[in-house]
């Protein structure tokens, strides 16, 4: 439970973390609504990965709960986040192409920073850094889209721009611990 602010710059700082603790909420459920997107028939249903391997990102990021996706944490600190999804199904057949613009689209005025291929869990990934916004707030996301044994993974750190670099280095520790079945 966080602790009442006690004047008005605390308040003002608290009020901004809310701010940005609620726009990081909706871009995490905007990436995840967009990509669980299928062009399966109807008929065929998805589910989550089983035996996904991964550390969980250290202090200051704690543990969100949603059972929308795999996993998900954010920063006490800056209010970025770090989450997985995954998609599993035999006719869940889209390109990491895909997977990766369905995943943007929650941007607007976006702005692809980098981009590039590289061999990640033995298999061909994505892996593109972009900034943008959500309802007029400079946003800035790192995505690696990866497809293994008939499931789709998106692996996300976003945060607010200008607190985006300071935590990457618990998103790459969390790229390196992750291992997909």
């Amino acid at each position: 439970m966080e602790k009442a602010p006690k004047s008005v710059d605390e308040l003002k700082g608290f009020n901004n973390m809310m701010c940005c603790t609620n726009l990081l909420k909706l871009l995490i459920l905007s990436a995840i609504l967009s990509g669980c997107v299928s062009v399966s028939l109807p008929s065929a249903k998805s589910s989550k990965a089983k035996g996904v391997k991964w550390n969980a990102p250290a202090s200051p990021f704690e543990n969100l709960n949603d059972t929308a996706i795999d996993q998900a944490w954010m920063s006490k600190k800056t209010g970025n986040t770090i989450s997985y999804l995954s998609e599993c199904s035999s006719t869940a057949d889209r390109s990491l192409e895909s997977l990766q613009s369905e995943a943007l689209n929650v941007l607007t005025k976006l702005q692809v920073q980098e981009e590039k291929n590289l061999d990640f869990n033995g298999r061909r990934a994505l892996l593109v850094t972009a900034r943008g916004e959500v309802d007029g707030v400079a946003v800035k996301m790192s995505l690696l889209t990866l497809k293994k044994n008939d499931c789709n993974y998106s692996l996300t750190y976003s945060g607010l721009e200008k607190t985006f670099d300071a935590e990457t280095s618990f998103f790459q520790k969390f790229l390196d611990s992750f291992e997909a079945p």
